[in-house]
């Protein structure tokens, strides 16, 4: 499996578009900061699946979530843009969140600094910013460990 995951793109949907390009995702996850952007680029590459959810900067997108669970080829992924989690303080929060559902990775955007710590078998992961041509490719094999390649263009 092959993740490609981004956040913060406000209006930069270019750098987004060089990634799937370059990479050629199973799957996206846009984690806000401006969904708009993530939708012109599910527009783009309809066949395949996107995952969105909206950040503070999204306030005029009422329907995505703010945080979201999605279980794919055996893992289960809990992604957010951040804000909700306070991760701008830490990601102690964020951390907890995931460990009560049981999460294999937690993905937040928010900082616009990339990070990629385990914590006890948790992979926590921010792509950096995309509108600087930062993102996250996460890869597995079915029953595998995850592992993070961060991107930069």
């Amino acid at each position: 499996m092959r993740i490609l995951v981004v956040s913060d793109s406000h209006g930069r949907v270019g750098p987004m578009q060089d990634m799937v390009e370059r990479y050629v995702p199973d799957a996206v996850f846009h984690l806000g900061d401006v969904v708009r952007d993530g939708a012109k680029l599910a527009e783009l590459y309809p066949k395949l699946p996107f995952y969105r959810v909206a950040g503070n900067c999204d306030w005029s997108n009422p329907g995505l979530p703010l945080e979201d669970v999605a279980r794919l080829d055996g893992k289960t992924i809990f992604y957010m843009h951040g804000h909700t989690q306070n991760v701008k303080l830490g990601v102690g929060q964020a951390v907890r969140a995931a460990r009560d559902i049981q999460a294999d990775v937690l993905l937040f955007g928010h900082t616009h600094r990339a990070i990629q710590e385990e914590y006890d078998g948790l992979l926590a992961v921010n792509p950096g910013a995309a509108q600087d041509g930062h993102g996250a490719l996460l890869t597995w094999e079915k029953g595998g460990a995850v592992t993070c390649i961060p991107l930069s263009l």
